[in-house]
């Protein structure tokens, strides 16, 4: 097997029409079925955009048909509510009725009973006073007139004492006035009351008589002014009745609620907090209400029992006057007499104390006052506890009979009670749905709600662990082929050093025969590997390693397109010249191979849509992006000068252009009413050789007058409006053969303006595309079309003119503005171009409307991997220091990571300049280089962080599904109860059934095992979780860590998406573990083939030496040859004794550590060979073997120290030093034959 490193010829590369006819002769046959499958195609895509439209508009929809529910139930329930306020006011008013009408059967029951009323009061009184009577004769009988001055005498001697006593202790005492006064009044009181009954003693009959006419008087009073009372009263019970009747319809509503709660569990516990608190409040306020009425109902009490005492009084009464009928004549007559008697003494002596028995009387009324209310209060606390039972046992009853009521007029509406709850439970939804797709930051509940949406099916979970372990598998794989290839690349290696050692050696040995001379110093003082050592193709390992990472360095250039996008981003930042901007731009064409192939033009067309996303991303508005000077657009207009693009011009503006501007050179597309007014002068005087009668200078607003410029301005924009209807139609029919890549960036550049731009509409985002579109490839072939091929013939200056005129008019439809007023008098094609803005609309929809790159070129990410193929490029070394120089230049602005792979590629380089230099020898000629990609073995630095935060998620979402709360915080801090811990082993048992076909969220098998821990041990891990994340800066406790419940939001709206594009990679990682099985193959199979020819060729080389040589009788070698046999240990391939002095004449020994140099005759050195490929060197004193001086050296060995440009190489422990190439000459010589 031979060997050539020289460069290869280039392959002949087929012209794009060629490859064209010869693909479309081979596939003629197929085009047919072809073209119906794209027009079956095409109709299911207009299908699917359809369902796309609708789809983007899902949103409106739902929130429509939400207001439409929304509004029905607000009629509904405001029906509702009016037709309870209109109960409730009826109700009202009846209860008041009732209560008025009660009231008011009492007054007359105690008017009509008023006289016999008023005869019991008039029997009691004559009673007291006939008692009075008869004490007061019996004294008077005894005591006579002396007996009473006396008395006087001594009342006012007391009254007196008394009065000045009273005066000293009230200016003795100051601290309590009132009861000082009190205790004065009471003293004055009794003093004029003893005076006073003395008086009375005289009139006792009088006395009588007026004290039963006063009591009759205010008893009166009384019952007039507790009847006015309760009449006073009657609107308070009202309210207090309003108040109970208010508690009733709250306590019917909160049993809609409880009946409520079963359909919707979530929000009712939510409501039964909220009703709670609305409960306790109206309790609080309804004993507020009754305990402000207190006073009203201990009064209403107290005359209940007045009512029940005075009955037994009458009925006393009436036993009395059964007994004593003549009796009460008899004294009636004597009290009469005496009475009259009495009176008139008793009404001259209560005129002379008039104003004290006015303040007694006052004193006197209020003390029995306080009396009967002290009475009545505390007969009220005596009968508290009936009261309330009786009044709880009333409300029952109400409460019962009104909701029987309900439930009976429920029952009755049922089927509209379930519809409302039907459409008031999608309201709900509806509302927590949107909080969670629109919402920033949904709410706890919203989440909730829809959690369930994340548990995954069997179907689900089975795809989620058959990609897991198809891209853990295609990873071992790429590592395993990676390692077959490197394997491979030593073995070439290898056979490359064995055959240049060979031919090395072949040439030292013609030197030494043409020339003469020591062939040992030929190969120690030179390379056996490549005449310039720096030179890229050189067999050695710096040259090799440079290669390979210049190889590498222009694979992550070409598959990362973040590097080159940084890099356009930083040069228009810096205004970087245009011969600078020029040459960069054929670096990077140089460095795709100018997109010749399918695979470099896949590559450069996601370069530029990653350069047109991070230029969008970096400005803050549209008119900023519109405005901008990009690189990207020089690459890509390098990209559409190839002769593919130009066809596609002239088939679309060729016959347009041919037929309307170049075959018509009459026609006249000017637009200025001036230049057609004199026109029209100028060829009037060409035609009648006379001068026109009109002037020539005169305004545009009088040039419009005239008739004939009138004419022909109406005949110039209806042409122009004819052929730009044209153009569009050309556009429209030609649309889907328009270039892939222009089709591909304008797609990419419109998703990112809408993802950028998202408050903008999508229709100036469209526009902003299609305008792109026109300036960037459609207007310099419109205007210049012989520049680029559309058209042979070179243009008149009229004809150019009238193609302005008509990229006029296009330009302004494609900029989506109608004609203003620096364009005032082509203001009349407004209409047109309004209507052609939406044509190029839709046409733009259509441009951009194309599958995606990978299943268009039928390249992805896996692709080079499994290639057995790898990459190449051709590129100028001069093109290649270029390019490096230029990524060291802005390495920092191209990789902001300090751990990023193309760092490490440009350490590994190192500088560009020197390798620069040193490889000058290499000229600048074409090197051929097989890109291949630089592989990691580093895990992802995240992937700890991401796996803490999954779990973290993954318990959240069981701790919200247990408990409630307004945020995540309040929740996770929330003490935790034993009906939180029943629920949690629900949640388990539902979750995790034996027969569940459902996975819960987040399942992966590295996560804890919920199902192992208790809700408290559950919570802490996720206080524990939390606080990590929160120290790793991932979430903040200042928003309540609401950044755990957005990622899990976010999931939910992802997961059908998520699912879509699961099942798309594991298409993908199915075929290119397909691909990468069949590299292996290969590969398995190159080894082999490369294993088998070593192994064949060094057996060939030791077992077919030639013809033995004669060995000369005595010498060393013959008696260690003769040794070797009568101790029949020959090696199989030979055995060469040499001293230590003649290997170090022949060079090949260096130094020996620990001898002398006197001692080298001494010693021997044996160079065995019994195994292929394996040489043993033994080191000897006479025939004694030194300790420690053997070795076993493969021929690997030594040829990997010479292709890493070791000159040297240490044997027997380190002490033996021998020259590599030296070695190897002297191996090749003796065991080979060369």
């Amino acid at each position: 097997m031979g060997a050539d490193f020289g460069v290869p010829e280039p392959e002949p590369v087929e012209t794009e029409e060629e490859r064209i006819d010869r693909e479309l002769a081979e596939n003629e046959a197929s085009i047919a079925e072809l073209q119906a499958q794209i027009r079956g195609a095409l109709l299911r895509l207009r299908l699917g955009e359809k369902m796309q439209q609708f789809w983007d508009e899902e949103d409106w929809l739902i929130d429509l048909q939400s207001r439409i529910r929304g509004d029905f139930t607000r009629q509904i329930m405001s029906y509702r509510l009016q037709m309870r306020r209109s109960a409730v006011m009826v109700q009202s008013a009846v209860r008041g009725f009732l209560v008025r009408e009660r009231l008011r059967s009492s007054d007359d029951f105690w008017r009509t009973h008023e006289p016999e009323v008023l005869d019991l009061q008039s029997m009691i009184r004559a009673k007291k006073v006939r008692d009075e009577v008869r004490d007061l004769l019996y004294m008077l009988d005894n005591c006579k007139g002396p007996v009473r001055e006396i008395q006087a005498v001594s009342r006012g001697f007391l009254v007196r004492k008394n009065m000045v006593a009273q005066r000293q202790e009230t200016e003795k005492s100051s601290r309590d006035v009132e009861k000082l006064q009190a205790l004065a009044r009471g003293m004055a009181l009794r003093a004029r009351n003893r005076k006073d009954l003395r008086a009375l003693d005289g009139q006792a009959g009088t006395v009588v008589r007026l004290q039963a006419a006063a009591r009759a008087l205010l008893t009166r009073t009384q019952i007039d002014h507790e009847q006015q009372q309760l009449r006073a009263l009657a609107p308070k019970w009202e309210a207090l009745q309003g108040v109970i009747r208010g508690k009733l319809v709250r306590q019917k509503q909160e049993s809609y609620k409880v009946e409520a709660k079963k359909h919707e569990f979530n929000v009712g516990l939510l409501q039964a907090v909220i009703r709670a608190g609305a409960v306790r409040r109206e309790v609080t306020r309804t004993l507020d209400a009754l305990e402000e009425s207190r006073e009203e109902i201990l009064l209403l009490q107290s005359s209940a029992r007045g009512m029940i005492e005075r009955l037994k009084i009458s009925a006393l009464q009436q036993q009395l006057n059964r007994h004593t009928p003549q009796i009460s004549k008899l004294q009636s007559r004597l009290r009469g007499y005496l009475y009259r008697k009495q009176h008139h003494a008793l009404l001259d002596e209560l005129n002379s104390h008039n104003e004290a028995t006015a303040a007694f009387q006052a004193i006197l009324k209020a003390m029995m006052a306080r009396s009967r209310v002290d009475d009545i209060l505390t007969e009220l606390e005596e009968e508290e506890a009936a009261i309330i039972a009786f009044q709880a046992a009333a409300k029952g009853f109400v409460v019962r009979g009104k909701f029987e009521e309900k439930k009976r007029y429920f029952n009755e509406n049922m089927k509209k009670v379930i519809k409302i709850q039907s459409f008031v439970r999608a309201k709900v939804q509806g509302e927590a749905y949107k909080s969670l797709t629109t919402g920033k930051n949904p709410p706890v509940n919203a989440v909730k709600n829809f959690v369930h949406l994340l548990n995954d099916s069997d179907f689900d979970f089975n795809e989620e662990v058959e990609f897991e372990r198809m891209r853990k598998t295609v990873v071992q794989q790429v590592r395993q082929n990676e390692m077959l290839e490197q394997y491979i690349d030593q073995l070439d290696i290898k056979i490359a050093l064995l055959v240049k050692n060979k031919i090395t050696l072949d040439e030292v040995v013609r030197h030494q025969h043409n020339y003469g001379g020591n062939s040992m110093g030929l190969l120690a003082n030179s390379t056996i590997t490549s005449a310039n050592q720096f030179d890229l193709k050189a067999l050695n390992k710096s040259s090799r390693k440079k290669l390979e990472s210049y190889q590498q360095l222009f694979f992550s250039l070409q598959t990362q397109p973040q590097y080159l996008a940084r890099l356009f981003k930083h040069i228009r930042e810096q205004g970087t010249s245009e011969k600078e901007c020029k040459r960069i731009e054929l670096l990077i064409m140089s460095l795709f191979g100018y997109a010749q192939k399918r695979r470099e033009e896949y590559y450069l067309l996601k370069l530029v849509a990653r350069s047109i996303r991070e230029e969008v991303e970096g400005c803050r508005a549209i008119q900023e992006y519109a405005r901008g000077n990009y690189f990207w657009p020089k690459l890509l207009g390098n990209h559409t000068r190839s002769p593919r693009d130009r066809k596609y011009l002239r088939s679309l503006l060729g016959p347009l252009i041919r037929d309307n501007i170049v075959e018509d050179p009459a026609l006249d597309l000017e637009s200025d009413p001036m230049q057609i007014y004199r026109s029209a002068i100028n060829n009037e005087e060409l035609r009648t050789g006379r001068p026109d009668h009109r002037p020539l200078d005169v305004p545009r607003e009088v040039a419009i007058r005239d008739p004939e410029t009138r004419r022909l301005f109406i005949d110039h924009l209806r042409d122009l409006r004819e052929i730009c209807d044209q153009f569009f139609l050309a556009l429209e029919d030609a649309a889907h053969k328009m270039p892939y890549g222009l089709r591909f960036l304008s797609s990419q550049m419109f998703q990112a303006l809408c993802q950028h731009f998202n408050r903008e509409p999508q229709e100036n985002l469209l526009q902003l595309v299609a305008n792109w579109l026109w300036r960037f490839y459609l207007q310099p072939a419109l205007t210049q079309p012989e520049q680029l091929g559309v058209i042979e013939k070179s243009l008149s200056p009229l004809q150019r003119r009238n193609l302005s005129e008509v990229a006029k008019v296009v330009g302004q439809i494609a900029s989506g503005r109608p004609f203003g007023g620096e364009n005032i008098y082509l203001q009349p094609l407004n209409n047109f171009v309004t209507d052609s803005i939406q044509r190029m609309r839709q046409i733009m929809q259509n441009l951009i409307s194309v599958a995606d790159a990978e299943s268009t070129f039928g390249v992805d990410e896996f692709n080079d991997l499994y290639a057995k193929n790898k990459p190449t490029l051709y590129i100028k070394m001069t093109d290649v220091f270029a390019i490096h120089n230029l990524v060291v230049s802005e390495l920092p602005f191209m990789c902001p990571s300090r751990d990023d792979v193309l760092r490490e590629i440009i350490q590994d380089l190192g500088n560009a300049k020197s390798n620069e230099n040193e490889m000058n020898a290499a000229g600048t000629s074409d090197i051929q280089m097989f890109l291949t990609p630089k592989l990691h073995d580093v895990q992802d630095p995240e992937e700890d962080v991401k796996t803490l935060f999954m779990e973290t998620k993954r318990c959240v979402l069981y701790i919200i599904r247990v408990q409630t709360g307004a945020n995540l915080l309040e929740i996770l801090v929330k003490p935790i109860y034993e009906e939180d811990e029943e629920k949690w082993r629900t949640v388990l048992r539902d979750d995790f059934s034996n027969d569940g076909n459902t996975r819960g969220a987040y399942s992966d098998t590295n996560m804890v095992d919920v199902t192992r821990m208790t809700y408290y041990e559950l919570k802490r891990t996720a206080l524990e979780n939390v606080m990590r994340l929160e120290q790793m800066g991932r979430i903040s406790k200042q928003n309540y860590y609401q950044d755990v419940l957005n990622a899990i939001a976010s999931d939910i709206r992802t997961k059908s998406r998520r699912r879509v594009q699961r099942q798309r990679e594991l298409e993908g990682v199915r075929l290119t573990l397909g691909n990468l099985h069949e590299k292996a193959k290969y590969l398995e199979q190159q080894r082999k083939s490369y294993d088998d020819y070593i192994e064949q060729a060094m057996v060939t080389l030791q077992t077919k030496k030639g013809k033995k040589k004669f060995i000369l009788p005595f010498t060393k070698q013959y008696n260690h040859q003769r040794e070797l046999e009568r101790s029949g240990r020959v090696p199989k391939f030979g055995s060469y004794k040499y001293s230590a002095r003649t290997l170090a004449e022949k060079g090949v020994l260096v130094s020996w550590a620990g001898l002398n140099d006197r001692e080298w005759d001494k010693i021997n050195i044996t160079i065995s060979c019994d195994e292929v490929g394996v040489f043993a060197l033994e080191g000897s004193r006479g025939h004694i073997q030194m300790p420690g001086a053997s070795a076993l050296v493969p021929i690997e060995d030594m040829l990997q120290a010479q292709f890493e440009a070791h000159q040297f190489m240490n044997l027997f422990e380190g002490s033996l030093k021998l020259n590599v190439n030296l070695l190897l000459h002297l191996v090749y010589k003796k065991f080979y034959g060369t």
